[in-house]
């Protein structure tokens, strides 16, 4: 095989284009009232980094806009112009160069991407002439709101005013219905992502999924463009040689936060008998997903616990876009602001065939390689069923935990019209494969950072605490370690200029 080298319409950004992605500093521009408003209603809402700048009474406050009271809550509008926060600790692999691309199917040898500045993301969710935030950037949206999908084997039917699933042992409402105990716990998922967006994140009760009609047909055809407005699609991965029935399914949502079900919509998704196993088709379920999102805002169901940034789909179950994908990990829909992704593949005992999508089966201990090796195309000793966590060592649940957090935060990024990053080793950079995708590091480079920043406006110092004590619990002590260096390091600068 010849050498493996960048598509050939992308360029590598030169190292003065990189150090010049960031933007100028200060960054002034007509959109700075309209930011401010947007932020000062999140601040309301409350910030966990801003609720600990105004607790912290040794903080610093370098000017009059961060000072805090009831009717003017704390900013942290300087941390736009102040570039030392953005210049992480020497030797972070998160100020070097995206590397090269070593295998023929990785993300830069198969897409010509064009990357996004500060200033592209300025331009991306702000008018040219008044500065005015677009609808994209959803400015007066503030809480995320995550979904669990979850398979059922009959359909939910109502039963005096309560909601069930028609079949001996589960029956009770859909919040009865509980996330695997094979998939990534939820909890310090939650946390995470709170501390890696700055803002409150709520479970919402869980939609089902019932499969009601499974044809003979093999997959194939025009793969339908409907709605391709989404920001990204990670890790759609092909699978030509797979031939599989297509299956019609009902997605059951919650209706309201009791978890009652409401009216169901039909998406589509293929099976294979063999295995009892099912692939959802993720357009499909966006388009549900959407629908779904906009009649709870009409019916105030969100109301109670904050106006809606996003809404997000997770699921165990396995997702796919196009006919001869492998699996499709995620998409969005950046405009309608929801996503789905699926955990799935992501199981660190978790071996699969690179053709069929079907083929797959979980080992006893996790060795950092998804793929069955090339010479053995059906190895024996996998099991069918994933391992429960509470059975699995700490170091293979954290790890779980790691690849299931930067896949939730990437995504999440996207909705924040963040693209993919081709400045710096970042967690939003694109990647073509798994093998890819869990080399990627789980922190932001200085240029997504201050694009993030702008639009969130967290404190950035106590967000790198915040994350430290996020990544702890997920028993992630290297990237804990990380954090809290960059944390004590800006601490200690911020020290010294007050002083």
């Amino acid at each position: 095989m010849g050498k493996v080298v960048f598509h050939k319409h992308f360029t590598a950004p030169t190292l003065k284009e990189r150090k010049e992605a960031i933007g100028a500093f200060p960054h002034e521009a007509d959109s700075d009232s309209s930011r401010h408003d947007m932020l000062l209603k999140s601040a309301h809402r409350g910030q966990p980094s801003l609720q600990l700048q105004s607790e912290d009474t040794s903080f610093c406050k370098t000017n009059a806009q961060n000072a805090s009271s009831d009717e003017n809550p704390t900013l942290a509008l300087s941390d736009l112009n102040s570039p030392n926060l953005y210049v992480p600790t020497k030797r972070s692999e998160t100020c070097q160069a995206i590397p090269k691309p070593v295998d023929e199917l990785d993300w830069l040898a198969q897409v010509p991407e064009e990357g996004q500045t500060f200033n592209d993301y300025i331009t991306a969710v702000t008018t040219r002439r008044t500065g005015r935030i677009k609808p994209l950037a959803n400015p007066d949206g503030i809480d995320i709101f995550l979904l669990p999908i979850l398979r059922t084997e009959r359909v939910p039917v109502q039963r005096g005013g309560a909601t069930a699933t028609d079949t001996p042992g589960v029956d009770g409402e859909a919040a009865g219905h509980s996330w695997p105990s094979y998939g990534p716990p939820l909890e310090p998922l939650i946390k995470y992502t709170s501390a890696f967006f700055d803002r409150h994140v709520h479970l919402l009760p869980p939609a089902l999924v019932f499969a009601t009609k499974l044809s003979g047909r093999t997959t194939g055809g025009a793969v339908s463009e409907k709605k391709r407005k989404r920001n990204d699609s990670t890790l759609c991965l092909d699978a030509s040689a797979s031939s599989t029935s297509k299956g019609n399914f009902k997605l059951y949502f919650p209706q309201t936060s009791d978890g009652k079900i409401g009216e169901y919509a039909n998406v589509a998704g293929r099976a294979d008998f063999r295995s009892d196993r099912i692939q959802l088709k993720v357009d499909s379920l966006l388009d549900e997903l959407s629908a779904y999102r906009y009649n709870q805002i009409d019916t105030g169901e969100f109301s109670s616990h904050g106006k809606d940034f996003c809404v997000m789909g997770i699921t165990m179950e396995d997702l796919y876009d196009k006919p001869k994908d492998l699996f499709c990990a995620g998409m969005a829909f950046g405009r309608d602001k929801v996503a789905v992704f699926s955990f799935a593949r992501y199981h660190p005992f978790l071996k699969m065939h690179p053709l069929h999508w079907h083929h797959y089966g979980y080992t006893r201990t996790c060795d950092g390689y998804s793929y069955y090796e090339d010479d053995d195309q059906d190895p024996k000793g996998l099991t069918q069923d994933p391992p429960d966590i509470v059975g699995m060592k700490d170091k293979d649940v954290s790890e779980f935990l790691r690849r299931s957090s930067k896949l939730l935060t990437h995504e999440l990024g996207h909705l924040y019209v963040l693209d993919h990053c081709i400045h710096n080793k970042c967690l939003m950079m694109g990647t073509g494969h798994l093998v890819e995708d869990f080399k990627a590091p789980s922190h932001l480079c200085g240029v997504c950072l201050r694009k993030l920043q702008w639009r969130v406006g967290f404190n950035v110092t106590n967000r790198y605490l915040l994350l430290s004590q996020a990544f702890e619990e997920m028993g992630l002590i290297q990237e804990r370690n990380w954090t809290k260096k960059q944390y004590d390091t800006l601490r200690k600068k911020s020290e010294i200029i007050c002083v």
